[in-house]
């Protein structure tokens, strides 16, 4: 795994992981031990549309004073890149391996999951819009097996996951909130701020 650093924008760090042919980008917001991850969906980058992977680094760390960083979601990316990614970070920053908490949207969901069930043990996670109609048991189980991980996932009226909603209610889930946020899409379009705070739910 070959790293470049390519530091731009107002992230302190960007870099590219090369692996193969492919690579992946991720930034880095310097602050304390506690460290957030936040995940693009699938094709995303890591600075995401109209900057809102930014916005939620900068606004996380701001206001409440932890490292964050955020990675793009290239097709197909392994898994263990992103363990590497995460454990790099400990190493290198300082991070308190049970400080580390997550924010995915869509199939950036799907990977905080898969992270949980590799090692990583996850503090609490928000899942944005994340699929339920694709390998929905495989889902289930993942959440079952990392019990004491809290769990908030948020579905927008108009996500195509959220009619399946009542199936994942009746897995009777104790460590999984479900949010619902009425008129809202698989994006979050012309709803961009609340997109962004959903992130403080990590914090409180």
């Amino acid at each position: 795994m070959e790293m470049d650093n390519n530091s731009q924008m107002n992230f302190d760090e960007a870099y590219t992981v090369s692996y193969g042919e492919n690579s992946v980008e991720y930034g880095y917001v310097a602050g304390d031990n506690r460290l957030v991850y936040i995940k693009a969906g699938m094709g995303g980058g890591f600075e995401g549309d109209r900057s809102k992977y930014l916005r939620i680094a900068r606004r996380l760390n701001e206001r409440y004073g932890c490292s964050v960083v955020s990675v793009s979601n290239p097709a197909p990316l392994p898994i263990a890149i992103d363990k590497a990614i995460i454990d790099d970070l400990i190493h290198r920053h300082g991070i308190h391996g049970s400080e580390i908490s997550f924010f995915g949207h869509s199939n950036g969901g799907v990977k905080g999951l898969e992270l949980s069930c590799v090692g990583i043990g996850f503090k609490k996670m928000v899942l944005v819009n994340m699929p339920l109609m694709i390998n929905f048991h495989k889902t289930v189980d993942r959440i079952k097996a990392t019990p004491k991980t809290r769990i908030i996932a948020v579905y927008g009226e108009y996500d195509p996951s959220y009619k399946y909603i009542p199936f994942l209610e009746r897995k009777g889930l104790s460590n999984v909130e479900i949010v619902k946020f009425q008129g809202v899409d698989h994006n979050f379009e012309g709803r961009l701020d609340e997109f962004v705070e959903l992130a403080d739910r990590l914090m409180s």
